[in-house]
């Protein structure tokens, strides 16, 4: 499914958007080595229900995940916690790709892992990914999740044992993945030298977690390119975090790297300081590197306010793209811009309507007479000339102690009083 928009041509400057042309010059371009598909894999129905007081009925999940398909993800990734909820999706949605989970805990007993691949492949799963941790600073897992001591070593050989029961599993049509955690903080020879004993054993899939924003974002090109030349025909992904403010940075850098599937989540939603937002991520990747996701961009902004609805997580108004004010103006300044075509690109590359969002007029301390004269003009209403002052001094001293946007209401209201 094809995507909209996509800056297939490399453009710097469209109708709908004005962006820095040194996007794409060879200097920059060539240093990347992107892959020829990319396949975005949408969390929300997993990492973004694990937050404090986030609970979805089914119904809800069903909903959520009807209006991600609408809006062109492919790939679902999903929680087993309730395995009905895939086996529905994929009834109604046959050509989504489901990716399921096998947990830490679980993949280190062969008889638990075993129950976990059994149920995702039996209700719908297309991906079942084995989660892995074999990082020496994560030594104090292996035992808690083989529930005895044992060495690194063990650990490996007792999940190529899982591997290769999912293998059998899977069939000719369906794969096995492996997430590992931890990854830039092993050693590249020896993070390879693990994948390829588990790619032996039947895995389809390596996807590369980072666990906590353990490295800046140059890391992630050079640890994804170094998979992709040491594992030629295996799919590599990325799943990162946002704990030190770099998730999105860091995707990009993998993609830049080369890898076949990254994850987002609508709203950013996941642990702690959160993940890369979905709309960013497919408005970046589509327009900006030119790489048809097949996202239908116009309807992020609708699909952020229906999750941020049902999980009771609110939708910040300066969330980029989505967010209420991501298109809007306050300072004087930027309403001196002629009214015009020319005038809105002067702060603005990028038009509000390409993610089904809309511009607003903002007005705040450092509003003046053009701002008043704009947010009047978007309520219909005219302030007489010269009353301008008395409408600025108003609306600052009304700003000054209620500490807030005024209401559309409260500025009529102002306007009519000075008239």
């Amino acid at each position: 499914m094809a995507g909209y928009p996509v800056n297939s041509k490399l453009e710097p400057i469209t109708d709908l958007w004005r962006i820095s042309q040194y996007c794409f010059i060879d200097e920059i371009r060539s240093k990347m080595t992107l892959p020829k598909k990319l396949q975005l894999c949408d969390i929300t129905l997993r990492e973004g229900r694990q937050l404090p007081g986030v609970s979805l009925r089914r119904d809800e999940v069903i909903l959520i995940a009807d209006k991600l398909v609408e809006a062109g993800v492919s790939m679902l990734q999903m929680h087993h916690d309730d395995p009905k909820e895939m086996e529905e999706v994929k009834k109604r949605h046959p050509g989504v790709i489901i990716e399921a989970l096998v947990h830490p805990t679980a993949v280190l007993n062969p008889e638990l892992a075993k129950v976990e691949v059994d149920l995702n492949f039996d209700h719908g799963a297309d991906y079942t990914t084995l989660c892995f941790s074999f990082s020496p600073h994560q030594m104090c897992l292996f035992e808690s999740m083989a529930g005895a001591r044992i060495t690194i070593e063990q650990a490996i050989e007792r999940a190529i044992g899982s591997v290769e029961y999912a293998r059998k599993k899977a069939g000719p049509h369906r794969k096995v993945g492996c997430l590992i955690q931890d990854t830039t903080r092993i050693p590249i020879e020896r993070l390879a030298e693990v994948c390829k004993k588990l790619v032996d054993a039947g895995a389809d899939m390596i996807k590369l977690d980072d666990i906590n924003g353990m490295a800046i974002y140059h890391v992630y090109t050079y640890v994804v390119r170094e998979m992709k030349r040491l594992l030629p025909n295996t799919e590599i992904g990325l799943h990162t975090h946002n704990d030190i403010g770099m998730g999105a940075a860091a995707l990009y850098a993998g993609l830049e790297g080369g890898a076949d599937i990254i994850d987002a989540a609508v709203n950013g939603l996941g642990e702690r300081a959160q993940i890369a937002p979905l709309a960013e991520i497919a408005s970046v990747i589509q327009i900006y590197y030119g790489i048809d996701c097949g996202i239908k961009l116009d309807k992020m902004t609708e699909l952020s306010q229906l999750v941020a609805d049902l999980t009771k997580i609110p939708l910040s108004d300066t969330m980029p793209l989505v967010g209420k004010t991501a298109f809007s103006h306050l300072v004087e300044v930027h309403y001196t811009a002629p009214d015009s075509e020319e005038g809105f690109w002067s702060y603005l590359s990028m038009k509000p309507e390409i993610f089904g969002n809309s511009r607003q007029t903002l007005l705040g301390h450092y509003s003046g007479p053009w701002a008043m004269r704009a947010k009047a003009k978007e309520l219909g209403i005219s302030i007489p000339k010269g009353k301008e002052p008395d409408v600025v001094a108003k609306v600052r001293s009304e700003i000054r102690w209620r500490k807030r946007q005024l209401s559309d209401a409260e500025f009529r209201k102002i306007v009519a009083n000075v008239s």
